[in-house]
């Protein structure tokens, strides 16, 4: 841990690449992370204003996944939201460094194990006459080599829950709650962090976006790493983060120089 002391509770306003160059290779317990995986501003009409655009060209998959994998520690596990559009150009990317690492006589690649789904309480809009009603997301599992147990009972790899009522899915985050579109349940990410690390073990977001990983850290006795590029969204989260700590003053942070 002591190679990655500066990095533990620390949240950056600045590309990822930067941070993925200052990182030491095997120095992350975890990663969990909702890349802008496509360009997204939803265009329903509601009396709200539209939240700021996502842009997809901040996502480059090859150096995303090969910096993951370098970083990441060895068995340690890797959950990357994506789309059934972008879903194959990732597990693809993974394959190939896969195969390109194992030439090298190199450890630093992932495995792809398995595609984790989210039932949303809503759905996109898209083609409303000559398409399915997008209503989920993927979530792919992957592991740095064999890989190591999962933490607790064996779990789905539909996310629900159980309640007096029957099941129930992990409802999608309003748009407007954090002034971003694409928010994910933070439900969700403490299963995830619950399932795949210990207490005090460091978790990285390299696109942090409403910093939902950080309060899933925080209450599950994580420490975090995360990295914003977009400034509004940073400050938003910082915001966040400040009233979930019960640290007003965490707003600030690091802009990553």
């Amino acid at each position: 841990m002591e190679d990655v002391i500066e990095f533990c509770n620390k949240v950056f306003n600045c590309d990822n690449q930067e941070i993925f160059a200052r990182l030491p290779d095997n120095s992350i317990d975890l990663i969990i992370t909702d890349p802008p995986y496509k360009d997204y501003q939803s265009n329903r009409p509601v009396a709200h204003a539209k939240v700021k655009k996502i842009y997809e060209e901040h996502f480059d998959i090859p150096y995303f996944i090969e910096q993951s994998a370098r970083v990441l520690k060895p068995a340690c596990h890797f959950y990357c939201w994506c789309d059934h559009y972008t879903f194959p150009d990732i597990v693809k990317a993974i394959e190939s460094l896969q195969m390109n690492k194992k030439k090298e006589k190199s450890d630093n690649y992932l495995i792809y194990r398995n595609c984790l789904v989210w039932v949303k309480n809503n759905h996109g809009s898209g083609d409303l006459e000559g398409n399915y009603a997008p209503q989920h997301e993927f979530i792919i599992f992957a592991t740095k080599g064999k890989g190591k147990p999962l933490i607790g009972k064996r779990q789905p790899n539909v996310f629900f829950k159980r309640t007096p009522r029957g099941i129930e899915f992990y409802k999608k985050v309003s748009n407007y709650k954090f002034e971003h579109g694409t928010a994910k349940p933070v439900e969700i990410l403490r299963l995830m962090i619950a399932s795949s690390s210990q207490t005090d073990d460091l978790v990285f977001d390299p696109y942090a976006g409403t910093m939902s990983l950080g309060e899933a850290c925080f209450l599950e006795g994580r420490n975090y790493l995360l990295v914003e590029i977009d400034e509004q969204h940073y400050r938003n989260g910082m915001r966040r983060l400040g009233l979930i700590s019960n640290q007003p003053t965490l707003f600030g942070g690091d802009d990553g120089t």
